[in-house]
């Protein structure tokens, strides 16, 4: 039937089922999963789920706070000045992704390839002019030593105390600047004592991983589950579904087994409920296979000895385990490659859901090829808003489309519409006070966790390639039927979309050599680098009007 179809029948056959689809409602921006790749689930036949952020929602922001707060104690017993126990930690400043550049003290926020979007120094925002100093080219080398790419959730309340250390001993007037020097030099001076910036870095860094690995911030947060930790009884519920329709599904936790069990009893175990997939059942019977200190990212590749749990001392019992994967059990550490071994499992078979675009889809994705899915809680809010900013975001790609224009404008093939073009400069101040506007429209003053006006982030773009789907909770699962096909857009390159304005060769150009213009990449506000704080917009808004 489909063979004998012609292209207007496929096409109004199309239009007649887009046309009743009705707009989403505030629930579905909560629980729509997203494709960047085709994923038929039918296929999917085990699933398998990270704990922190993923199957354990914490609240925000007292969990960032609960962090913050144990860290600066941390720090202040280790010497840091009692006064940093004053500075609040503000959940509206930091977001995840950027680039902390352990030499001058920097947070940036970059593009896929290193150039530089937006700088911040401390709670200061650096302009372009500012920004060039020590950044000429307005770019960073994403695996240069100097950077630290803060990926996580658990990144967030590093990140803002990074920044206040920064703001904090600049400002402090006992202390000096140090600009010239050895790039570890770089930092503040008082009397004969050096803080650099890469030492505040690391020692930020240091004390995160303590409270991490010293139990202090797991101590707190099982004191009072009910205050850092979201309880949703439709987890259970889709743990339940997704076992019914035939999948097989497992816990890979880098968590340890008493802090695993007691959060899941937290989160699974509703005894006063009779529903189905709730009532009396153990947090255990959700799974087919459970995971502990999984040692994620080590996990996808060379692992680590895997063996039984003893759950009546919470200890581990000796030796390797080499048998078959038991329900009901509990193991701790292993590898990937061990847990496809012993439950028969193949990589695109599985699919993984974690929050931490690096230890759980990255290396899930390049080394053993599973399928991923990544958790992203910012996403609800980030599609609120970039569907708020449309006509913002479209009068930006107006305005580039007028840039192209003024590159071809001895071209015979570009449209007259007999209304003379705007100058080059009143352009790119209106681009840059559009970008300006985009960014200000996130909550947080750092911006999107996902782009800088029209151009994604280095985040974005590590979404894109390695998350097959991607959704603001594990959740979204529960709505899927067992053999949904998610489908993604295919992709085109540039020579294969229509309407490109292509630039013409440099030697068309009429516009002196050293003026640089974007010509067909998606531009930021980095591109625009304009000073002055007026931006007369009259001439370019009448252009665009003549070409609609």
């Amino acid at each position: 039937m489909a063979d004998g179809m012609t292209d207007d029948d496929l096409q109004t056959l199309v239009l007649s089922y887009k046309g009743h689809q009705p707009e989403m409602s505030e629930t579905e921006y909560e629980t729509r999963v997203y494709a960047n790749r085709s994923v038929s689930m039918d296929r999917i036949k085990y699933i398998g789920f990270d704990m922190d952020y993923t199957l354990v929602a914490y609240k925000s922001p007292e969990y960032e706070q609960l962090g913050y707060q144990l860290a600066v104690e941390r720090l202040v017993s280790i010497g840091y000045p009692k006064e940093i126990q004053h500075i609040k930690y503000d959940p509206s400043f930091p977001v995840r992704g950027l680039f902390c550049d352990k030499v001058y003290g920097n947070l940036l926020k970059c593009d896929p390839f290193g150039n530089i979007l937006s700088c911040f120094h401390g709670f200061t925002s650096y302009n372009s002019m500012k920004m060039r100093k020590f950044y000429p080219n307005k770019y960073v080398q994403p695996l240069d030593r100097r950077i630290e790419i803060l990926y996580t959730l658990f990144h967030l309340p590093e990140t803002y105390l990074f920044a206040a250390l920064v703001d904090y001993f600049d400002n402090h007037p006992d202390y000096k600047r140090i600009e010239d020097g050895p790039d570890k030099d770089k930092g503040v001076k008082c009397g004969d004592v050096e803080i650099s910036y890469w030492m505040i870095q690391q020692d930020v860094r240091r004390t995160v991983d303590w409270i991490h690995n010293e139990g202090k911030l797991k101590e707190r947060t099982l004191q009072n589950l009910e205050k850092y930790v979201n309880r949703d009884k439709r987890l259970p519920k889709m743990l339940h579904q997704l076992r019914q329709t035939g999948k097989k599904v497992f816990l890979a936790t880098n968590s340890g087994y008493e802090y695993t069990m007691r959060l899941l009893k937290y989160m699974l175990e509703f005894p006063e409920c009779d529903e189905p997939g709730l009532g009396p059942l153990q947090w255990k019977s959700y799974f087919d296979y459970l995971i502990t200190d999984a040692n994620k990212p080590l996990f996808f590749t060379e692992g680590s000895m895997l063996r039984e749990v003893d759950e009546d001392t919470h200890s581990l019992k000796l030796g390797v385990f080499t048998g078959v994967l038991q329900p009901g059990r509990v193991y701790s550490g292993g590898s990937s490659s061990a847990f496809c071994k012993y439950t028969g499992a193949h990589g695109k078979q599985i699919l993984y859901v974690g929050d931490h675009i690096f230890g759980d889809v990255i290396k899930a994705k390049i080394e053993q090829a599973w399928r991923t899915f990544l958790v992203v809680p910012e996403l609800t809010e980030e599609t609120h808003v970039w569907e708020s900013i449309q006509p913002l975001y479209q009068r930006q790609q107006n305005f580039e489309y007028i840039l192209s224009l003024m590159n071809k404008k001895n071209d015979e093939n570009v449209p007259s519409s007999g209304l003379p073009l705007p100058d080059l400069e009143s352009i790119r101040k209106a681009i840059k006070e559009i970008v300006l506007k985009m960014e200000e429209s996130y909550p947080r003053r750092l911006g999107s966790l996902l782009r800088c006006g029209s151009q994604l982030t280095y985040f974005a773009n590590q979404v894109s390639r390695y998350a097959d789907l991607y959704g603001s909770s594990c959740l979204c699962l529960m709505n899927c039927a067992p053999n949904h096909l998610f489908t993604a857009r295919h992709q085109l390159m540039a020579h294969e979309r229509r309407g490109q304005i292509v630039a013409p060769p440099l030697q068309e150009l009429k516009y002196p050599r050293k003026t640089k213009f974007p010509m067909t990449r998606v531009m930021s506000v980095a591109d625009y680098d304009v000073d002055e704080e007026d931006s007369p917009m009259a001439d370019a808004n009448a252009a665009i009007k003549a070409l609609k």
